[in-house]
């Protein structure tokens, strides 16, 4: 393999990497949006004032929070879990409370990953084992040698191909390749995987180390936040918000500077005739004028600050956007105390119910498959299943109990209103419980047990 192959990338990720690069940056903000050097420079602007305008900007995050809503509200509820035969594996149950191999618990890991798809639209997922064959089972505990999981980040997966297999017709992954590290590429097939390296000093690609591991498929599950009908790309969170909000960057940084050049007024003096001596005219410079002039004595000239009302409207304007279209209107109406109509918050919600339970849907999804494929490393099929909360409603579910246990404290003489509540109560407490359960529960509020 020649170092050209090793480095190329598939096209798509060529198109969208600059993409990836600048929601996350825009996520963490601070001097890793700053190095992004999305502060556009002025025409005519000198280099000099552009790096000082540049090293005193800041950025209001907005790209975070909305992210970090949107996750804290899909994980608010564990998911329900069952492993079925693998819950008595001492392995997995080491694998649960350190997934990574660095110390992180398996829903910790997964709360992660769901925050990063958020940010770029998809993450990738690998299950990986150790080459290590231990010779017995106490001995695959003691040294740790299981299955665990690694974050690939769309910026690091550099290339992929699909195949369609012959019988089934089936399109499954056939191949990606993955950047571990600077001049180190890691390349998985279905069957088998290759390490190959970029010598620093010679510039020469060598194939460091190989592996077969005989699952018949990839081991990565892609963990979309939203589906895009294109493969291996998803739609991120703040796609649309990443641009508003480095317009409003733009506009904090002119507004600073408007406030920095007309905060001390410009000194205007006669210059002398004859003199050689350059003018030069700007807000950090003294203005000279010809002595010749009527009432040409020195004065100060002051600036207009017109635009700062223009730009603080645009600034609020972009904000309103932002939330809007993350669908957290109803959170800045209560920050803002503006009034807004019951119709239209309860739309707003219903909206933001919908994006969350297409998030949970894919995030169950894919940790199923996570599930199955360490379950296949070790010779085993998974027999569980993942469930996550499909309840995302806004309304607090104590508010809810409060008002029922209100209303039972009400003088309604009727049993059949009683028996209801109760089942009201327990519907809301019991979310989850299957109907068998829900139905024998039931049965035992109108028997009277």
């Amino acid at each position: 393999m020649t170092r050209e192959e090793l480095e190329s990338t598939h096209p798509l990720y060529d198109s969208l990497r600059d993409e990836w690069l600048f929601h996350v940056r825009s996520y963490f903000g601070g001097k890793m949006y700053k190095e992004g050097n999305y502060l556009l420079q002025h025409p005519f602007e000198s280099s000099a004032n552009y790096g000082r305008r540049k090293a005193t900007s800041y950025y209001y995050n907005y790209c975070g929070p909305v992210v970090d809503i949107f996750v804290s509200h899909l994980f608010r509820k564990d998911a329900v879990r069952e492993y079925g035969s693998l819950s008595g594996d001492s392995l997995f149950r080491l694998f649960l409370l350190d997934a990574d191999l660095e110390g992180n618990t398996f829903s910790h890991f997964m709360r992660d990953a769901q925050r990063f798809a958020s940010i770029y639209g998809r993450v990738s997922i690998m299950v990986d084992k150790p080459q290590a064959l231990p010779a017995t089972r106490a001995e695959a505990e003691e040294y740790g040698i299981r299955p665990y999981l690694s974050l690939v980040t769309p910026e690091n997966l550099l290339d992929w191909s699909f195949a369609r297999l012959p019988y089934s017709g089936r399109v499954v992954l056939d191949s990606v390749k993955v950047r571990e590290a600077p001049d180190t590429y890691r390349i998985w097939n279905r069957d088998g995987w290759e390490l190959w390296q970029i010598l620093s000093a010679t510039g020469e690609v060598r194939l460091a180390d190989a592996g077969w591991h005989g699952l018949g498929e990839v081991p990565i599950v892609n963990l979309y936040n939203k589906r895009s009908g294109t493969r291996m790309a998803g739609v991120s969170d703040i796609q649309d918000i990443a641009d508003i909000n480095r317009n409003i960057y733009y506009l904090c940084s002119d507004a600073r500077e408007i406030i920095e050049n007309t905060a001390f007024p410009m000194l205007a003096v006669p210059y002398s005739r004859g003199s050689s001596e350059e003018r030069e005219v700007g807000p950090r410079n003294i203005l000279q004028f010809d002595p010749a002039e009527p009432n040409s004595r020195p004065m100060w000239l002051e600036a207009p600050h017109s635009s700062l009302s223009e730009i603080r409207e645009w600034v609020q304007r972009d904000i309103e956007e932002i939330y809007r279209i993350a669908k957290l209107g109803g959170v800045k109406a209560v920050e803002a105390t503006a009034t807004r109509s019951g119709v239209a918050l309860e739309i707003e919600h219903q909206q933001l119910y919908a994006t969350l339970s297409e998030k949970a849907d894919n995030v169950e999804q894919a940790e199923q498959r996570v599930l199955e494929l360490w379950a296949k490393w070790e010779g085993r099929a998974f027999d569980g299943r993942i469930d996550y909360p499909d309840d995302f409603s806004i309304r607090d579910m104590e508010r809810d109990l409060q008002s029922v246990l209100s209303a039972r404290t009400a003088a309604v003489e009727s049993a059949t209103f009683n028996r209801e509540l109760q089942k009201k109560i327990v519907r809301m407490v019991l979310p989850k419980t299957d109907e068998a359960l829900l139905a024998s529960i039931n049965e035992e509020i109108d028997s009277g047990i």
